[in-house]
């Protein structure tokens, strides 16, 4: 099962929504728990709630793909042992030196430099504001030692359409390329 987290601001309509089809498409049965509108204020209190509220459905082997807060509410639940395969974070608003929990085999994490709202996601953990564990990892990607947590920076990927921006992975014609990576990479039907 894979378990597609979005992020905040982006509910009732979220272009994360359009990875759903592919990852159907693939075969692939997944779970979009819809948790609203939060505001990033919120996620210091709101996170631990929805943590708590989705850690029973996630199984053996499962695998956690999040935008933005979806990071932060996967790596939570990773932290508290959530038996996953893997985890995909895309443009995280997540700390850059997480530590893979072992319970977790890998974390593919997608970023590039101009997700300018990452950096906005430091700023507001350094000040106490939102969830402890945001940072710019969608901005600076992973930058701890681990080498189960490649990065996969959108902005020189060969080959592939240059994303630029927090959610411009989602745009519908640059996600009809990254979709079909991010499966063939990491995802098996």
């Amino acid at each position: 099962m894979i378990h597609l987290i979005h992020g905040i601001h982006t509910e009732p309509t979220s272009q994360v929504k359009g990875l759903v089809g592919y990852l159907l498409e693939a075969g692939l049965e997944v779970a979009y728990p819809d948790y609203g509108y939060e505001l990033a204020l919120q996620t210091r209190v709101v996170n631990s709630m929805l943590v708590g509220a989705m850690l029973p459905y996630v199984k053996q082997g499962d695998i956690l793909i999040g935008h933005s807060n979806g990071c932060a509410i996967a790596y939570h639940l990773m932290l508290l042992g959530a038996p996953v395969e893997g985890a995909i974070f895309i443009n995280g608003a997540l700390e850059t030196d997480i530590i893979r929990p072992g319970t977790c085999k890998w974390i593919d994490v997608y970023s590039n430099a101009g997700d300018t709202l990452t950096e906005a996601a430091m700023l507001g953990q350094r000040l106490h504001l939102v969830d402890p564990v945001w940072g710019e990892l969608g901005h600076m990607g992973y930058t701890g030692k681990d080498p189960l947590i490649p990065n996969l920076f959108c902005d020189k990927t060969a080959a592939m359409p240059v994303v630029s921006g927090h959610s411009d992975f989602f745009t519908p014609v640059k996600l009809k390329a990254w979709a079909p990576f991010l499966i063939k990479r990491r995802l098996k039907a």
